[in-house]
């Protein structure tokens, strides 16, 4: 039998499990071979491979090796190829991207009968015990069709849709821009934000609390007034004189409820959420917290994997949770949680934890071991996040009540609110609150106890009057935009009310920031994200051009429904989408100051200046037809300031490292031709 796997970690982990030893590149016992990808051996072919006109929507999508993994790539498809009649057993990652991995390499080999092939398809850690139970469960390749043909869509989509909206929209801004299905809706809603905050108007407002106490005690208590609205914040402080006037009178009860209520533990972590705390924890990025915790998966195998969107358990995981548990608390860490073993709720009955409809691809992040002595101090942090979360999602809820009593003193209704708790479950150790999103949570009132008043002998002693501003929302920053993209909200207020389905997925969605800022879109201050004038340009543009469904939240996430529903009617909806938008005009115009930067060079063609963009250097009289432009990457080398300040008063560049189109390396030095484009010079050899 011949098992491909996705990453070589995990080919190692298979070859531990089944007795196998490494020899000649694979892993080998008597019956079987394992070999394994290092992510994509293989990429959609680049356009100028079709010789098509404008747009590029080819009939037949076509592949070419990773130029980074070109050898490893040679390697899997000789391997496979010597083993076509053989059994063979994919195991790369159980999700869409692991079955689009597996699936080129078949193609690329000419194996096309599926009918020896299984798919092994497990979301635990990958211990030895779930290794032999996943290859007896493995099912035939033919039953993950539907999943394999949801990935290509959304593979050879996003192609059609960046290659061409990129063409299409650069051409006309005489510069490099880059627009993208789920990243132009993201930098949408982060402009829509900042917009919202820039003519947001604060208003002052007043709220008047009344302190009531018992008479001959040192027994208080805080209210709020309200009117017969039940309004409690106003224009004008007109009602503050009122109510003091009232100091020292009598409070007469009018309602005294008494509600029991609880708050359940955290759910266990997804990546989305473990993100999130790990940014409002140690202020990490999406992206480095995905690093880190696929460490700890990887290399030190005390997780599981990361890349999932459950936060649940399946059914069959109830004794791989209870052994772990158990496990934990009897390690030095776990003697805050000895005490909790007998109140864990480890069963089926915990619908929070194992619930088999909301489990998708992989389970929740869960710690598989004890973090090894060898980790850093980031590597800790992330794990002691996922620890924490898995001990207290089993224990029981904080139970408490919610006490709401009303008074009235002279006419002037004032709510008096508290809580008490009764058992505090999960609470005994740890503190934890729901996410805000930036909001505020001040329950302070409410947390007052108020089961020793004697609401019979109840006084106003004192008038407390708030001036107050409203607030404008907050930016975006990593956890926000994290918690947006899982839960977006349309931009459309027509739309506000339609539950959208996330934007991009668990393992995608920490690389749209990176890319924003990297293209000059955003910047981060403060931890806060900003639109730049290059990014408003773009989406000025889009937004009045026949690709201004790209900046729409709910029509990018309508997309996603698409795909799920009939992934070959999408890929043809995104084909005609495509070919109608670019055979209309698109303008925009890039004032200077939206550009990065500029190079105080002249066009070696006309005189005017040479400005930089965002990849490249243009002339500035574009509009007037010049067609001068260097580009920053020629053969895999990169210009510098220095070569285009070179290049653009007839000299020759330092000598360039470069790549030809067969991947070989050579040297040389750039200069321009006769139609001012580089072309290369050779050194001659010494002899």
């Amino acid at each position: 039998m011949l098992i491909l796997t996705e990453k070589p970690s995990v080919a190692a982990d298979f070859a531990a499990a089944l007795g196998c030893k490494k020899t000649a590149g694979v892993y080998k016992n008597s019956d079987t071979v394992i070999t394994n990808c290092i992510g994509h051996l293989f990429a959609l072919e680049e356009p100028k491979h079709y010789g098509l006109d404008f747009p590029i929507i080819p009939e037949r999508f076509d592949y070419r090796t990773n130029p980074a993994v070109e050898k490893q790539a040679k390697f899997v498809i000789s391997t496979l190829k010597a083993h076509r009649n053989d059994n063979i057993l994919i195991a790369t990652d159980a999700d869409r991207e692991g079955e689009v991995i597996a699936r080129e390499c078949l193609s690329q080999a000419g194996i096309n009968d599926f009918s020896r092939i299984r798919r092994f398809w497990v979301s635990e850690a990958l211990t030895p015990d779930v290794i032999k139970a996943g290859i007896k469960n493995a099912k035939p390749l033919t039953e993950y069709e539907r999943i394999a043909q949801q990935g290509f869509a959304r593979q050879r989509a996003d192609w059609l849709t960046g290659m061409n909206f990129c063409s299409y929209i650069s051409n006309a801004a005489r510069t490099k821009l880059a627009v993208g299905r789920v990243q132009t809706a993201i930098l949408s809603a982060i402009s829509q934000r900042c917009d919202s905050i820039k003519n947001f108007k604060s208003e002052k407002y007043f709220e008047h609390y009344g302190l009531f106490g018992n008479r001959g005690t040192d027994k208080s208590c805080c209210g709020i007034y309200f009117d017969d609205g039940n309004k409690t914040g106003f224009s004008d402080n007109t009602r503050g004189l009122k109510l003091s006037s009232c100091i020292g009178q009598r409070a007469r009860l009018l309602d005294n409820k008494v509600e029991k209520k609880s708050q359940n533990p955290p759910q266990l972590y997804n990546l989305n959420a473990l993100q999130k705390d790990a940014f409002k924890t140690f202020g990490y990025t999406a992206d480095k917290t995905l690093k880190i915790v696929q460490s700890l998966y990887e290399e030190l195998k005390c997780v599981s994997y990361p890349r999932t969107p459950s936060r649940v358990m399946g059914s069959g995981n109830v004794e791989l949770c209870r052994r772990i548990f158990e496990s934990l608390c009897s390690s030095q860490k776990g003697k805050l949680y000895r005490s909790a073993l007998e109140k864990s709720d480890i069963s089926l009955e915990n619908k929070r934890v194992f619930n088999d409809k909301k489990l998708e691809a992989h389970h929740a992040i869960i710690p598989l071991a004890a973090l090894p002595d060898n980790a850093t101090d980031e590597q800790k942090n992330i794990y002691y996040l996922v620890y924490d979360r898995f001990m207290v999602a089993f224990l029981p809820p904080c139970e408490y009540e919610k006490q709401t009593v009303t008074v009235e003193v002279s006419d002037y209704k004032f709510r008096i609110a508290g809580k008490k708790i009764t058992k505090n479950g999960f609470k005994e150790f740890v503190q934890w609150n729901e996410d805000t999103d930036g909001k505020e949570n001040d329950d302070e009132e409410e947390s007052q106890p108020l089961d020793s008043m004697d609401w019979n002998n109840l006084m106003l002693s004192e008038i407390e009057t708030k001036e107050k501003w409203t607030k404008a929302p907050p930016y975006f920053n990593e956890a926000s935009i994290l918690s947006f993209t899982e839960n977006p909200k349309s931009l459309d207020e027509s739309k506000l009310d339609k539950k959208l389905v996330g934007l991009g997925t668990p393992a995608t969605r920490h690389t749209f920031i990176p890319k924003l800022t990297k293209y000059g879109y955003i910047i981060v201050k403060s931890k806060n994200f900003y639109v730049t004038p290059l990014g408003e340009t773009l989406l000025k543009a889009v937004r009045s051009s026949s690709i201004r469904s790209l900046a729409d939240v709910a029509e990018t996430t309508e997309w996603e429904e698409r795909l799920d529903e009939n992934p070959v009617r999408f890929l043809n909806d995104i084909k005609k989408f495509v070919m109608d938008s670019v055979s209309k005009d698109i303008n925009i115009e890039i004032p200077p100051e939206a550009l990065p930067q500029h190079c105080d060079n002249k066009c070696p063609v006309c005189g005017k200046e040479v400005r930089k963009g965002k990849t490249n250097w243009y002339c500035a009289g574009y509009k007037e037809g010049c067609k001068f432009v260097l580009w920053e990457n020629v053969s895999g080398a990169k210009l510098t300031e220095k070569d285009v300040s070179n290049l653009c008063s007839g000299k020759k560049t330092g000598i360039k490292h470069c790549k030809s189109k067969a991947g070989k390396d050579f040297d040389c030095r750039f200069e321009l031709d006769e139609e001012k484009k580089i072309k290369f010079v050779f050194e001659e050899k010494r002899k």
